[in-house]
């Protein structure tokens, strides 16, 4: 059963009210709080490398400071000033002013473990003696002990959630207090990685971020004896409705009779009062919880986009006025849950169906690392909405409170976990009670915020839920019964997460208000797409495609064993793709020259810069790409668009009840839509297309083809405005000379209501491509009038393989595979005859399928040395195969000593392929990240060669997602009379690929032999 909030459960609120300061009088104090700031600017942050903390006990609240040792600073309190510092604000971290203080600023060699000291002043007017004097944290990381005065009055280990410390016995009232903070950074990563117990001498850590600090806001509060010590709102499902917790702890040793006066008002509007009522309070001793039934019909819901907000204001008067307390507790009325329609679940908000799109953050922010500013959590925001997003996911971290606030005031939905939740590979008692304490924080924290929807235990987890585990999801229904609890996202089934399965433990989860611990009826799925670029297969008709259908592990191939989605269960696709791009360089080195290179990376990132500056000036490719900014927001084109696409194909399935896209501000500069400045990584365009509540999704099965090819289209329609009844769906197409080569009208009827995806018209054949380039098919919704309701587009991209110059002068092969001679037969009429050293040279050779190995320890005169003097003397050298072979022999001590060559590096799905301008892409799309019309290249493994770019031309070249590198992918190296193309490209294994999206290599590979 639901257990109503209790005294006894020590709750830390931290109030809206920022601007009451401590200010001199010599009248007493009247009863009532007096509150005061202490964040901001005014601190001294101070490095202790002489502190012992490797081998510290910790200690489990409630802490007994008795138990505790006492850890003065290590030159003494007295010398503490010897020790090295900076003037600094809080929020912040050791990392933010100290990275690199090793010596090394990369990648994570730049951390600082150990002790820092935190530092600052306040004074108290005489007039509050009597008064409890308060601090109030917001968070640190990780442990943080605290002094008054050279006193010892507080002790915190959870890390990163609220918690209070009583200074009443160490302030002093006729002079300056010293405040003093020693934290301590034991242990901690720089990655989304959260399983992992961490080991801090004898004791194991749950995993954590390893910036050291003060991560949240800090208040100096003076109270009475009779205090409030929190307000919880609770949602109720009558909208207008909800329950108001208010609870008082009391510190006189006795019974304090009193009121408790609620008033419920609008935000920012205090004068329009919803509802008020006034009841007698008898606060024992140990304090209690008064509770309110409030009911206001005139309250406007808080919803999506539309966030009306509501202030719940409490106060408290003793009778004899010996004590007063008044808090304020903002909220919203809403009530989120999972309702039925015809068998199928579905997330209802306010009684209305909605679909979750949400942005997967990790935690991670500029400069600090762990916290944000007031200017980067508002950007986090508005960048968010901007994309189309409505839900902020807070994976593997727990959300900071000021952007939870601000997810509050922009009407975005909040799922949250609270990270280092899984603990592995085993847990102790005390691993136990702390991940517990940490989740009871952060429920506590999070209870009274209408944006917070969803609470998750743990991310993927491996084994089902234990007792302990059983036990947490009770304890929130406890603490807050109206929201949504699951154990994990990603359903496991040891592994075979495609055979779904109904009841499972691992689909743990609790409903508002009820207390069954469901084991069926959520789904949540997790894919890593294995290719960095969107390609053709994930979508093959209405009836198969990504998300639509589960069919094994990729959701991708099709499979004899095709599983329909199951609709009596919420299908929420909790973490969509794996691959990120490249972070917005330019942009954040403008940054960090505004401000200087202190912060975690930052140095780092300049190098990085640098580097891709040289590239556009060493390559020629700033023709293509005039700034570095240019470039990378080209490189994150694939990723906004494959991201688009999937979106679409879950919302037009009208089964799928939520999107998690991976992600958003990634730490490993691995990064994602978002970076962790918060740049987004692509125009911004290209995914809010797709997120919007009404278009047309056109569905080109084939978006690479061959001229010839008869392209077909499929047309559904993302319906969130409830538009219905009888329409007509026009649908053209545009040739790449700009002229309409087709037009059709179909009746249709649009469904409405809750469905949001709907197949309207399948299987349009098109006119052949008749032309090169890109075709464009084109859908209106027009109403019975004629007047147009909403539009969509789709392209494809046709490549020309009949005409062309043709071979010229004498061409040679060497392929033990066929497919060059095989393809030329099929594409041009000839067969090339092997290449035979005897023979006079040959104008090309080209070099597919060949056992390198053998080559070389056999015939290394006759073959290597006698085809590269070939090329020397005016011969061209096509190497499909082997190129970094080849690449050795050109670097080589040899007499054919062309390029300076590195290393062969493969570089998988985090590779991007970059293409420049040149005649062997004439015909192909040119000066872009090779997109979905490469997507052929995009099948393999990417590698790519490190060549120094003296002498050479780069073609197609290939970066990386989280690496400054950037390779050669295709590279023309010319060499005495003749030229070498070195490729890495998988063009050889495409020359015998019937698929249409082959037909990009092979133009390529044509472009190479007749140019």
């Amino acid at each position: 059963m639901f257990e109503k909030p209790h005294a006894r459960i020590p709750v830390i609120v931290f109030l809206s009210l920022l601007g009451a300061v401590l200010i001199s009088s010599t009248a007493h104090a009247a009863p009532d709080r007096v509150e005061r700031e202490l964040s901001g600017p005014g601190w001294t942050l101070r490095l202790d490398p002489g502190a012992e903390w490797r081998n510290d006990p910790v200690f489990m609240p409630p802490v007994d400071l008795s138990r505790v040792p006492v850890n003065p600073p290590s030159t003494g309190w007295n010398s503490m000033d010897r020790l090295e510092g900076k003037s600094v604000s809080v929020p912040g971290t050791v990392e933010e002013h100290f990275w690199g203080h090793n010596g090394n600023p990369m990648g994570i060699a730049g951390d600082w473990r150990g002790v820092s000291w935190w530092s600052t002043e306040f004074t108290l007017d005489r007039s509050l003696a009597g008064k409890r004097i308060l601090l109030d944290f917001e968070s640190v990381n990780l442990r943080a002990e605290v002094f008054i005065n050279r006193k010892l009055v507080g002790y915190d280990v959870i890390g990163n959630t609220p918690f209070t410390v009583d200074a009443t016995g160490a302030a002093i009232f006729d002079g300056p207090n010293r405040l003093d903070i020693r934290i301590t950074d034991p242990v901690g990563n720089f990655t989304w990685e959260d399983n992992d117990l961490c080991r801090w001498g004898k004791n194991l850590v749950p995993a954590v971020h390893g910036f050291g600090g003060i991560t949240g806001r800090v208040y100096l509060r003076a109270v009475d004896a009779v205090r409030i010590a929190d307000i919880y709102v609770e949602n109720k499902p009558a909208v207008t409705e909800a329950e108001v917790f208010v609870t008082l702890e009391n510190t006189a040793g006795k019974t304090v009779e009193g009121t408790v006066a609620l008033t419920v008002h609008e935000w920012k509007n205090p004068g329009n009062v919803l509802w008020e009522k006034t009841v007698p309070a008898s606060v024992p001793a140990d304090g209690k919880t008064v509770s309110f039934a409030v009911k206001a019909p005139k309250a406007r819901p808080w919803g999506i986009r539309d966030p009306h907000l509501y202030v719940a204001s409490a106060r408290f008067t003793a009778s004899d006025r010996s004590s007063a307390d008044a808090v304020d507790k903002r909220f919203g009325f809403r009530y989120f849950t999972v309702g039925e329609k015809d068998g199928d679940k579905r997330f209802y908000l306010n009684g209305k169906r909605v679909f979750i799109f949400a942005a997967m953050t990790r935690g991670f922010w500029p400069k600090g690392g762990m916290h944000p500013t007031a200017e980067t959590a508002r950007k986090d925001i508005d960048l968010t909405l901007r994309l189309g997003y409505n839900m902020m996911l807070f994976h593997r971290a727990i959300g900071q409170t000021m952007v939870i606030d601000l997810c509050d005031e922009a009407g975005l939905l909040v799922y949250e976990e609270p990270s280092g939740y899984r603990c592995e590979p085993e847990q102790d008692e005390t691993v136990r009670t702390w991940r517990r304490e940490k989740l009871r924080r952060m429920v506590l924290r999070e209870r009274s915020h209408p944006s917070h929807v969803i609470c998750n235990l743990a991310n993927e987890a491996e084994k089902r839920p234990s007792e302990d585990d059983i036990a947490n999801v009770r304890m929130i229904q406890s603490l807050d019964p109206g929201r949504i609890v699951t154990y994990t996202s990603h359903y496991s089934n040891g592994g075979k997460y495609w055979e779904n399965r109904t009841p499972d433990p691992f689909k743990l989860h609790v409903l508002p208000f009820d207390d069954t611990h469901y084991t069926a009826g959520w789904f949540d799925q997790h894919h890593w797409f294995a290719h960095s670029c969107y390609m053709d297969k994930c979508y093959r008709n209405p009836r198969f495609f990504a998300r639509g259908v589960i069919s094994g592990p990729t959701n991708i191939v099709p499979s004899d064993s095709l599983h329909v989605l199951p609709k009596n269960e919420i299908i929420f696709w909790g973490e969509e793709g794996q691959w990120g791009t490249m972070m917005r360089l330019e942009k954040i080195r403008a940054d960090i020259l505004r401000t200087g290179a202190t912060g975690w990376r930052e140095k780092m990132l300049l190098s990085w810069y640098d580097r891709y500056e040289r590239f556009l000036d060493e390559s020629g490719f700033r023709t293509s790409f005039p700034t570095v900014d240019e470039l990378t927001l080209s490189m994150g084109r694939n990723l906004h668009y494959y991201h688009g696409r999937i979106l679409e194909n879950a919302r037009m399935g009208n089964l799928s009840d939520g999107f998690n896209l991976n992600g958003w501000a990634a730490p490993e500069t691995s990064e994602d839509i978002a970076d962790v400045y918060r740049y987004p990584t692509a125009d911004p365009d290209i995914l809010s297309y797709y997120a919007r509540p009404l278009y047309i999704a056109v569905k080109i099965p084939d978006k690479a083809l061959p001229t010839g090819a008869v392209p077909r289209a499929d047309f559904f329609i993302i319906n969130e405005l409830n538009v219905k009844g009888r329409h007509t769906l026009r649908v053209s197409c545009t040739a790449p000379d700009g002229a309409e080569v087709f037009s059709k009208s179909f009746p249709v009827t649009v469904l409405g209501g809750e469905d949001y995806g709907q197949l309207l018209v399948e299987g349009v054949q098109l006119p052949p491509a008749a032309q090169a380039g890109y075709y464009t098919v084109s859908a209106e919704l027009r109403d019975p009038k004629g007047a147009v309701v909403t539009t969509g587009s789709d392209d494809c991209y046709a490549v020309d393989l009949r005409t062309g110059p043709g071979l010229r002068g004498t061409v040679a092969v060497i392929d033990t595979s066929g497919a060059v001679n095989a393809f030329l037969s099929e594409t041009r009429g000839i067969t090339l005859p092997a290449f035979d050293p005897e023979q006079p040279d040959p104008d090309i050779i080209i070099l597919g399928a060949h056992d390198f190995r053998k080559v070389a320890a056999s015939y290394r005169s006759r073959y290597i040395n006698t085809i590269l003097d070939r090329v020397a003397s005016g011969t061209r050298l096509i190497v499909l195969q082997n190129a970094d072979r080849w690449a050795e022999e050109l670097a080589g001590l040899f007499s054919h000593y062309a390029i300076e060559y590195k290393r062969s590096v493969r570089w998988g799905s985090d590779g991007r392929l970059i293409a420049g301008k040149h005649p062997v892409l004439d015909g192909l799309p040119q000066s872009q990240a090779m997109h979905w019309e490469y997507q052929g290249f995009y099948d393999n493994d990417l590698s790519g060669l490190d060549i120094t770019r003296l002498g050479t031309e780069t073609i197609v070249a290939l970066a990386c997602e989280n690496r400054p590198d950037i390779l050669d992918a295709l590279v023309r190296i010319p060499c005495g009379r003749g030229e070498v193309y070195l490729t890495t490209l998988n063009i050889l294994d495409e020359l015998s690929n019937p698929r249409p999206q082959s037909v990009t290599a092979k133009r390529m590979f044509l472009n190479m032999v007749e140019k």
